[in-house]
């Protein structure tokens, strides 16, 4: 089955001519998204991830000497979080915004619905745009939540270009965006919007322009990755946007405010 995107019109015609997108939405940190070849004719090739494996307490250690009588063992606090202590959250996403974007994986060459990963493709109402859900749970991002923080680690990765893009540059923000419903209320996180070039599954280059939304959530060792690619005169306004954001429903994470 192949996808119509980005149509052009073209005067004193009423039908469009499409071309597809080899998107380029390869996705870094652990969220890479590798952009297929012609031979794909625009699907997204998305890796396969594991599940992070349990503890990784080494059980080998070497015993050490024990202490003289005179001594008083005292065991040092340790600044790693225990990876023995992550339970892998259950979640679902559910889109309530059909009236804006609708689900077609069709997109991609490898839809996943798994228990730590969800990988969608969207279609923007008017299929001028393309969009992409990744939502990725490990033990990874848990353990290393007390380097990075929420926050810091949100602002940058919504910025990080992927290799796939000739040319890719943020042209607002981040910004913090506060809209997107969770359990107890709802999920912040950063926005950008950019601009960029890709390549179809032609080889040509052509510019796009686009919205793209990250948050981690550290304590859940989850993280949630939205982008919204569209022709540079296709690009919707930031409120029809954050209507597809606040349509995006995360059930299964209190995410609580970034830190």
């Amino acid at each position: 089955m192949r996808t119509r995107l980005l149509h052009r019109n073209h005067a004193g015609r009423s039908s469009h001519t499409t071309r597809c997108l080899a998107l380029g939405l390869c996705l870094t940190a652990g969220l890479a998204l590798s952009a297929c070849g012609p031979a794909h004719k625009g699907q997204l090739t998305v890796e396969p991830v594991r599940a992070s494996a349990g503890s990784s307490d080494d059980s080998s250690q070497t015993p050490s000497a024990k202490p003289s009588p005179s001594t008083s063992a005292t065991p040092s606090a340790s600044t790693t979080p225990s990876a023995s202590a992550w339970t892998m959250p259950s979640v679902t996403i559910t889109n309530e915004r059909t009236d804006i974007w609708q689900q077609d994986d069709n997109i991609l060459s490898l839809p996943l619905e798994t228990s730590f990963l969800i990988n969608r493709g969207y279609l923007f109402n008017d299929r001028t745009c393309q969009g992409i859900l990744r939502y990725q749970s490990s033990q990874d991002t848990y353990s290393s939540r007390s380097t990075s923080g929420d926050d810091a680690a949100s602002s940058s990765k919504v910025q990080e270009q992927s290799a796939k893009y000739p040319a890719y540059t943020v042209t607002s923000g981040p910004t913090v965006v506060d809209v997107m419903p969770d359990d107890s209320g709802t999920l912040a996180g950063y926005e950008v919007t950019y601009t960029g070039t890709i390549t179809f599954a032609s080889g040509n280059n052509e510019e796009v322009s686009g919205y793209r939304f990250f948050r981690q959530v550290g304590e859940q060792g989850a993280t949630l990755d939205v982008i919204l690619q569209c022709s540079p005169q296709g690009l919707p306004s930031l409120q029809t946007w954050h209507d597809i954001l606040s349509g995006t429903r995360v059930s299964g994470l209190d995410a609580g405010a970034m830190a």
